[in-house]
C-alpha cells in the first residue's frame, strides 16, 4: 500500500511532523493478521513510531498518573486512541493493542525521565 512520507527525527527523537501535518481525511491503512496484530511493515513502524509520539505528549498522556490502570486516565486514553485513529485506518480488533501498546510506551517514557531526572539523594536539611 502507498508510500508515505518518512518520519522525520529532531534532536534524536522521532516527532512524526510528516504524520501530524497530514491534511484531514488522509490516514494510513493498517493491516492485521489473524492474531489482530498489525502486519504490513512499512505503515506498522510509523504506527509503532507515532504511539510513542502520542505518549510523549503532555496533554494528551500526562505522566502524573502512578499507574496506567488508574481510573483517572481513562479519559486520557479516549484521547490518545481518538488521535491515533485520525492518523491511521484499522479494525476495531486492534484497539485493544494499540491501548496495549501505549500503556507499555507511556510506562517506558516515565521510567527514561526518572532515569534522566530523578535525584534519588535525601534532601539535606540546613
Amino acid at each position: 500500500m502507498g508510500d508515505y512520507p518518512l518520519y522525520e527525527s529532531v534532536k534524536g527523537r522521532i516527532t512524526c511532523a510528516d504524520i501530524q501535518n497530514m491534511p484531514l481525511g488522509t490516514r494510513i491503512h493498517i493491516e492485521v493478521n489473524e492474531n489482530s496484530i498489525p502486519c504490513n511493515i512499512p505503515e506498522s513502524i510509523l504506527l509503532g513510531t507515532y504511539l510513542g509520539v502520542v505518549t510523549r505528549d503532555p496533554v494528551l498522556a500526562p505522566i502524573a498518573f502512578p499507574d496506567w490502570r488508574n481510573k483517572g486516565i481513562e479519559p486520557f486514553k479516549k484521547k490518545m486512541l481518538a488521535e491515533v485513529e485520525s492518523k491511521f485506518e484499522f479494525s476495531s480488533q486492534i484497539r485493544h493493542w494499540i491501548l496495549q501498546s501505549l500503556g507499555v510506551k507511556w510506562r517506558n517514557y516515565k521510567t527514561t525521565l526518572k532515569a534522566e531526572h530523578w535525584d534519588s539523594r535525601p534532601i539535606e536539611e540546613f
